[in-house]
């Protein structure tokens, strides 16, 4: 047999197992490909420790200390709570997925369930990731444009709460693409 005319029946078995996509491979070889999962598992988890800690820091430093309270280290601060999200939500749904399909050809409880809440928190970290990027980006290229008019600027709250409704707005515009 061809190895496309594998692939292909390799994909046709994964879509009648539990409702998964075609793209989400389910392992074959139990031993080798688990042994693979449980040491991702124990490399991963971690460093998912260390992400929601290391992000609790920074964000906590950030609310206490009166000095830092500027809008682009709230914008810091910001994309430390989607990190520390992503370490605390999406990485462990990911590592759950990878060792709960390996029960695939034994049970489909919550097979689907997992794998979609799984790729909804994983796209919705990368999108918020991406768009306090993007904002950060826009508020260094003020600061660097305009530094007189943004020095004059930045202590004025009405510029924190634009970035912080726009940030909201995204948000929301981001959970109602992922749902559809």
């Amino acid at each position: 047999m061809e190895p496309v005319q594998q692939i292909k029946m390799i994909s046709d078995w994964n879509r009648s197992i539990c409702g998964l996509v075609t793209e989400d491979v389910i392992p074959v070889n139990d031993t080798a490909a688990f042994i693979n999962d449980v040491v991702f598992a124990a490399v991963n988890v971690p460093f998912c420790v260390f992400a929601v800690f290391s992000n609790l820091v920074a964000i906590v430093v950030v609310v206490k200390t009166a000095a830092l309270h500027k809008p682009f280290n709230m914008l810091l601060c910001s994309l430390a709570f989607v990190d520390c999200l992503t370490g605390a939500i999406a990485q462990p749904l990911f590592i759950a997925r990878r060792l709960v399909i390996h029960r695939a050809h034994v049970s489909c409880d919550y097979q689907l369930e997992l794998y979609v809440l799984s790729r909804f928190c994983a796209r919705l970290s990368i999108m918020l990731s991406f768009v306090n990027i993007t904002v950060m980006s826009f508020d260094r290229y003020s600061a660097l444009s305009k530094p007189l008019h943004y020095r004059a600027n930045a202590s004025n709250r009405g510029k924190y709460a634009n970035y912080m409704l726009l940030w909201l707005q995204t948000v929301a515009d981001i959970i109602l693409a992922l749902n559809n």
